[in-house]
C-alpha cells in the first residue's frame, strides 16, 4: 500500500471529516474527470485529499509555449523594443520547467506526465520584419534545445506534440530515447536535411500538419523513420507543402497491416501515390479526405478495403469508395473548392439524390450520416429518408459560409414509405410563412436565427420526412464559429420536440445550435451546451 493510500484510508476514517472525504479515491478521480482544467486546479486547493486524488489529472498534460513579442505595424522602434523583451519572456518559461524537473520532491509528479506539448508562436512572415524574424530564429531554437532534455524525465510520456519546432539531430535523439512514446504530432515543424535518425520509431499514431507558408520540406528518409509499417495504426497528413513527398515515400514502403485510420490532404500531383498507398492499407477502417483536397479519381479499380467502416470527405470519391464496402458512417462536405475570386459564395454539390443513392449501396445499412453545407429542401430531406431508412444519427450543418481551413487546429463517424402533400415544390428550400427561409448566402452572412425553429416545425408538422429509425438529430450552422444559437424559447422547443417524438418514437436526442434535448423514458430534458474550450 502506497503512502497516499495509507493517508487516504486514515483520513477517510476520521469521524469529523465531511462525508465526501470518505468516498473511495477511484470515485473522486472519476468525478474530477468531468471538470475543466481551471476548475480542477481550484478543486485541488480545497484539501489534501482533493489534491492527492486530482493531481494525476492535473499533471497528465504539460504544455510549454515559447511566445514571440507583440508586433506593431509600421513602427520599427517598437519592434526593436519588443524584441528586447523576448529573452525575459522565454527565460521565464524555461525557468518554470527547469524548477519543476529539478525539484527532487516532484519526482513522483514527473511520472504522471503522459502528454507534452512544446510550441513556439508563429514566425513573422512580412518582409518589413526581417530583423524581428532573424532575432526569433536565434532565440527560439536555443530555448527548445534547453527544454527538450527534460522530456526524458517523464518516463511515462506517451504523446508528444511539437508546434513550429526546428527538429535538429539533438531533438531526434531525445525523441528516440522516450521508452513508451506512441503518439507524435508535428505541426508546421521544420525538418533540416540529414538531421534525422536511421532507426524507425515505434509510433502507433502520427500526425503531420501545417499551413501553406514556407519554405518547408521533408526528406523521404525522414518519412521512413516516422512511419514504421510494423506499428503505425493512425496517420494524419495535412501539410500543404510536404504531402507529395510523404505520399511518394509511403507508396513505395511495405504494407501497413495495422493502419486503421487515415486523414489526408491530397494534391493533384500526389493522386497516384495516394491510390497506391491505399492498396498498402488492408485494415483501413476510417478514411477522411481533408477539405480543399484535389478532385481526384482513380484510374484503376481500388483495393478491396474490406474493413472500411467510415468515409469523410467530398462526394466525388464516394462513388468509388462506399458502394460494395461495409461503410456504416458517412460524413460529407457539399461545398466545392473554387478559384474564382469574383464568386459571391461557394458552389455546392446539388446532386444529392445520386450521392445518397451511392451511400445506400453500401454493403451494410448506413447508421450515421453527417452533411456540412446542407440546403434543407423538400427533395433533399425526402431523399435521405427514402434511401437511408436505417439511419440512427443525422447531423446537418445548414449553409452559412466557407469553412475556416486551418490545418493546425485539426490535430479531432428496412423499407418505409411516406406520404407528402403535392403542393410543395421539391427543388425549393423549405420555406413557409411561420417557419423557415434558408437560401444560398454570401460567405459572411449568417442564416436567420429562426432557421432551427423553422426546420423543426416543418419536420414536426410532417411536411418533410426523417428516417423512421432515427435516434439522434443534430442541427447546426456550418462553420459560423457561433454555436451558441438558442434561437427559440424553451417552451416552443419543448412543443416541437414532443411533436417530433410522436412522429418518430425512436428519437432519443435532438441538438439544435446551443441546445440539446434528450429523453429518459417519456420525459425530455433540456441542456444549454457549453462550447468553451477546456
Amino acid at each position: 500500500m502506497s503512502n497516499f493510500d495509507t493517508h487516504f484510508k486514515l483520513n477517510s476514517n476520521l469521524e469529523n471529516n465531511p462525508p465526501i472525504l470518505k468516498l473511495p479515491s477511484e470515485l473522486l478521480d472519476h468525478c474530477w474527470g468531468y471538470l475543466r482544467q481551471q476548475d480542477l486546479l481550484q478543486v485541488s486547493r480545497v484539501s489534501r485529499v482533493f489534491w492527492y486524488t486530482s493531481r494525476s489529472r492535473i499533471f497528465k498534460s504539460l504544455t510549454v509555449t515559447l511566445p514571440s513579442p507583440a508586433m506593431l505595424l509600421l513602427n520599427q522602434n517598437l519592434v526593436h523594443r519588443s524584441m528586447n523583451k523576448v529573452p525575459e519572456i522565454l527565460e521565464r518559461a524555461a525557468t518554470r520547467i527547469t524548477s519543476f524537473y529539478s525539484d527532487p520532491g516532484a519526482g513522483e509528479l514527473w511520472g504522471m506526465v503522459q502528454d507534452w506539448t512544446v510550441a513556439t508562436t508563429p514566425a513573422i512572415r512580412s518582409n518589413m520584419f526581417r530583423f524581428a524574424r532573424s532575432q526569433e530564429k536565434n532565440l527560439a531554437p536555443t530555448l527548445v534545445d534547453a527544454l527538450f532534455p527534460f522530456l526524458s524525465c517523464s518516463r511515462n510520456l506517451r504523446s508528444l506534440e511539437l508546434v513550429r519546432v526546428n527538429l535538429g539531430r539533438q531533438q531526434w535523439i531525445i525523441i528516440e530515447c522516450l521508452p513508451i512514446l506512441d503518439t507524435l504530432k508535428l505541426i508546421s515543424c521544420l525538418f533540416p536535411p540529414s538531421s534525422h535518425l536511421e532507426r524507425p520509431l515505434k509510433l502507433k499514431e502520427l500526425a503531420i500538419a501545417g499551413d501553406s507558408f514556407g519554405p518547408r520540406s521533408i526528406e523521404e528518409d525522414v518519412v521512413s523513420v516516422l512511419c514504421n509499417p510494423a506499428y503505425l495504426e493512425k496517420l494524419t497528413l495535412i501539410d500543404f507543402l510536404i504531402t507529395h513527398t510523404v505520399l511518394a515515400a509511403l507508396s513505395s514502403m511495405p504494407p501497413f497491416p495495422h493502419l486503421t485510420y487515415l486523414s489526408i490532404f491530397v494534391t493533384s500531383p500526389s493522386g497516384d501515390h495516394f491510390f497506391r498507398f491505399l492498396a498498402a492499407i488492408p485494415a483501413l477502417a476510417t478514411l477522411r479526405i481533408f477539405p480543399w483536397s484535389a478532385n481526384i479519381t482513380p484510374l484503376h479499380p481500388l483495393p478491396a478495403l474490406s474493413s472500411l467502416r467510415s468515409y469523410d470527405g467530398y462526394p466525388n470519391l464516394l462513388s468509388y469508395i462506399v458502394p460494395g464496402r461495409p461503410v456504416d458512417c458517412v460524413c460529407l462536405v457539399l461545398m466545392t473548392v473554387t478559384t474564382d475570386d469574383d464568386q459571391s459564395d461557394y458552389p455546392l454539390h446539388t446532386e444529392l439524390v445520386s450521392i445518397v443513392r451511392n451511400i445506400s449501396h453500401s454493403a451494410v445499412p448506413v447508421r450515421k450520416l453527417a452533411i456540412e453545407y446542407f440546403l434543407p429542401t423538400f427533395d433533399n430531406l425526402t431523399t435521405i429518408a427514402k434511401h437511408l431508412p436505417d439511419l440512427h444519427r443525422l447531423d446537418l450543418g445548414l449553409i452559412s459560409g466557407p469553412p475556416p481551413l486551418t490545418p493546425e487546429e485539426i490535430i479531432g463517424p428496412s423499407e418505409s414509405s411516406f406520404e407528402f402533400g403535392r403542393n410543395y415544390a421539391g427543388s425549393e428550400p423549405v420555406n413557409t410563412v411561420d417557419t423557415i427561409q434558408v437560401r444560398r448566402i454570401a460567405p459572411k452572412v449568417m442564416p436567420s436565427r429562426n432557421s432551427f425553429q423553422g426546420l423543426l416545425s416543418w419536420l414536426a408538422e410532417g411536411r418533410a420526412p426523417l428516417p423512421p429509425k432515427l435516434v439522434t438529430l443534430r442541427l447546426s450552422h456550418s462553420s459560423t464559429g457561433d454555436e451558441d444559437m438558442q434561437c427559440m424559447e424553451g417552451i416552443k422547443q419543448r412543443e416541437l420536440v414532443h411533436c417530433l417524438h410522436s412522429r418518430y418514437p425512436r428519437l432519443y436526442e435532438i441538438e439544435m445550435g446551443g441546445c440539446r434535448w434528450w429523453r429518459e423514458g417519456r420525459h425530455w430534458s433540456r441542456e444549454v451546451l457549453d462550447f468553451e474550450k477546456t
